[in-house]
């Protein structure tokens, strides 16, 4: 019942949001775009530069974790107009902490697990350190942090996977939905139990008599992501398409919060489901042609069949700003403008959707957003091929570092023991 009000409430947001124009910022002109793309270029040929011998060579110091910290504040800094403030905030040794024990884990845990799905699970612990600052607990890898970020790419890869038969699948869920509920259910298969798995540890953190609302929110997500697979059929509606996105994305980021607080005040909740709907509709953006091309009918796709994506571009951003300024007094615990750190990552995130599916956006609404761009679409474009693989490139270095160091000492521990 709270994510259908919550869901009501925030599509009533949305049809009275504006769609003809967004406050992007100020404009940045040509020679400061220059000089923001060498900063990017020096930045990928410094990490391209850290092959495996010299990560072996510097294994053994922490010097590696300071060079990739001072290389990415750098870039932030100069390249894209953060304020120190908000870098600190960004690469602070909390959040770099907490990275580093998660990617450790997953490691310990699934070594086989892809890079990508890695990255996708990290950076929801990376959200979840966000909201721990905001509702104010201390910024830490917790069980609950850890399991519900891992909970995603299982299921994801369990549900994409072509072998695996629509029948097998639904009942997955049910058994699943079951699983979070408390009941007992036996795992069908190695996937189901490290799914499992997550729940146990969840269910280690908080107890199901004092949270109740903990595990109510992970059934909230899980019965939206049941509902999205209706995104598969041609007869959706625009309308039936929103409110899935809608209580997809939110119910998401609510059951963030509630894994990091346990219990939420009713203002909690309203900002915690917005955010998280503004997330999922930035992700369906940025999935245009991938959804289109798979049969995928979300908000976005079922428009871009028939028009430009401009205004819902514009109404995407304006409902974002929505959200941010109606949930003013939670975010105003931050001793930072919140916002303007968001609203610096989410142009840039716009800028890559743009140059990405071109052909879903106006040429004047190109030319609009690439001024206030940090970088010329021309340089997006060009250098797209170079970005596209160092995108788990930091994560990877890290991954590698703390394997080496794994690896020395175990060494110089057989040798003292031999």
């Amino acid at each position: 019942m709270e994510i259908l009000q919550l869901t009501n409430k925030f599509a009533d947001i949305w049809y009275q949001t504006n769609d003809s124009n967004a406050n992007f910022g100020n404009p940045i002109g040509r020679r400061e775009k220059k000089s923001k793309e060498a900063f990017v270029d020096r930045f990928f040929m410094s990490m391209k530069k850290l092959d495996e011998d010299e990560i072996s060579a510097l294994a053994e110091f922490d010097w590696l974790d300071e060079f990739i910290l001072t290389q990415l504040q750098t870039l932030f800094q100069d390249a894209f107009s953060y304020e120190h403030e908000e870098i600190n905030l960004m690469f602070s040794a909390e959040m770099m902490k907490s990275t580093k024990a998660f990617s450790k884990i997953v490691r310990d845990l699934d070594s086989e697990l892809p890079i990508e799905s890695v990255f996708q699970a990290c950076r929801n612990v990376w959200i979840m350190n966000g909201l721990q600052l905001i509702l104010g607990y201390p910024v830490e890898l917790t069980q609950s942090i850890f399991a519900y970020s891992m909970l995603y790419p299982y299921t994801d890869n369990y549900v994409d996977d072509p072998s695996i038969s629509t029948l097998d699948k639904y009942e997955f869920s049910e058994r699943f939905a079951n699983r979070i509920a408390g009941k007992p259910v036996e795992a069908k298969n190695e996937q189901e139990r490290k799914i499992y798995h997550m729940i146990e540890l969840i269910e280690g953190q908080f107890d199901r008599n004092d949270y109740p609302e903990v595990f109510e929110s992970l059934l909230g997500i899980h019965r939206a992501q049941t509902d999205s697979m209706q995104l598969q059929h041609d007869t959706v509606t625009p309308e039936q398409a929103l409110n899935i996105c809608l209580a997809k994305g939110g119910a998401s980021v609510l059951a963030d919060g509630y894994l990091v607080a346990g219990k939420l005040t009713d203002e909690e909740k309203d900002f915690l489901f917005g955010y998280g709907a503004y997330l999922q509709l930035l992700d369906d953006i940025q999935d245009v042609k991938e959804d289109l091309e798979g049969g995928l009918m979300t908000t976005f796709s079922l428009l871009a069949k028939d028009q430009k994506l401009d205004s819902i571009v514009y109404k995407t951003y304006n409902f974002g700003e929505h959200v941010l300024d109606h949930s003013k007094e939670i975010l105003d615990r931050v001793d930072l403008d919140f916002k303007g750190l968001l609203q610096k990552s989410i142009l840039l995130f716009f800028v890559e959707s743009v140059v990405v599916d071109a052909q879903y956006y106006s040429k004047l609404f190109q030319k609009e957003l690439e001024n206030f761009s940090p970088l010329s679409f021309e340089y997006v474009t060009r250098r797209r091929k170079f970005f596209i693989p160092q995108k788990h490139i930091l994560l990877e270095k890290l991954e590698k570092h703390d394997f080496l160091l794994k690896e020395q000492s175990k060494m110089k521990e057989e040798m003292l023991n031999s």
